[in-house]
């Protein structure tokens, strides 16, 4: 009987202590996949759905997934600026952003924690612009634009940067968006210096930005790569170059070849890409065709 009881109680306290195991991990789980903000939401802004990784894990420390309206964010509570921002743009969406006037909203997230957060105060008086990285220029709508002033989606710029070097960038991205059809951007910031500037004592200054660009009406992508100060120097780089100075692959599904090679981007819009040609073989069909044709053409003449 005594031997029964305890056989009993131990058993009681095996499911218990397995169902506390079970009800934790769902909650642990539960509380990851909140935290991830879950990208599915917006996985429109991405190319073939698939958002960029870290290949250094230390820049995943501390940040939130955010679906925008128009474009995805990944924000990084230890800099408190995005590390980057993707958007899918082609030609309708920017004929509609066309129609609509520029109305400055900067905001706090209201998203973020308030330990997260950059505030408004942060920028104030510091020297920088509050930096657009999904720029207003390519919202279609009031939503989307109002959106692309939280400052989740702003990082320090440096004013001559921001205002001509990035301006022009962003209107050649317009327009090769208008050439081929449809683009897919992921613009950034990158933190190469050992220590970097602060704004407030909060808000972590990037030494470069970049902007990624991928055309799949050609299958070639090329990255704007540009130093955070008054210098209006740019470079273009391979999205393999980018990955290895940022710890970032910002468009994993590409192929080696593609991420490898960097596309001649323009600097400003209106001047064309060098795109590598090569030469195609005419299939065999044609090849005895034009040889029937010929032979034909000599009967003819005899």
């Amino acid at each position: 009987m005594v031997e029964s009881c305890m056989r009993s109680i131990f058993k009681h306290r095996f499911n218990l202590k397995n169902t506390i195991i079970m009800v934790v991990t769902a909650s642990i789980l539960s509380i990851s996949a909140a935290h991830a903000d879950d990208f599915t939401q917006c996985s429109q802004s991405f190319y073939g759905g698939v958002y960029p990784e870290f290949s250094n894990t230390k820049l995943s420390n501390n940040t939130q997934a955010l679906c925008m309206d128009g474009f995805a964010v990944m924000y990084s509570g230890v800099s408190r600026t995005p590390l980057w921002s993707a958007e899918y743009l082609d030609r309708k969406r920017l004929q509609q952003a066309k129609q609509i006037d520029r109305e400055d909203s900067f905001h706090e997230e209201s998203r973020l924690p308030q330990s997260m957060r950059a505030k408004l105060s942060d920028y104030s008086g510091s020297g920088y612009d509050r930096g657009h990285l999904a720029p207003n220029g390519d919202m279609a709508n009031r939503s989307q634009q109002y959106d692309s002033f939280s400052l989740a989606n702003i990082a320090p710029q440096s004013p001559r940067n921001n205002r001509y070097i990035w301006r022009n960038i962003e209107s050649a991205t317009r327009y090769l968006t208008q050439q081929y059809g449809e683009v897919y951007t992921v613009t950034g910031v990158a933190f190469t210096d050992k220590k970097a500037k602060q704004l407030a004592g909060r808000v972590l200054v990037p030494s470069h930005f970049f902007k990624a660009v991928y055309i799949p009406a050609i299958n070639q992508a090329g990255v704007y790569y540009a130093p955070n100060d008054e210098s209006e120097r740019i470079e273009i780089i391979s999205i393999d170059e980018l990955t290895s100075k940022i710890g970032i692959d910002v468009l994993p599904v590409l192929d080696a070849k593609t991420k490898a090679q960097a596309l001649d981007l323009p600097l400003k819009a209106g001047e064309a890409i060098d795109i590598p040609t090569t030469e195609v073989e005419e299939p065999t069909w044609m090849l005895f065709v034009v040889a029937i044709f010929e032979w034909l053409m000599a009967q003819l003449q005899t």
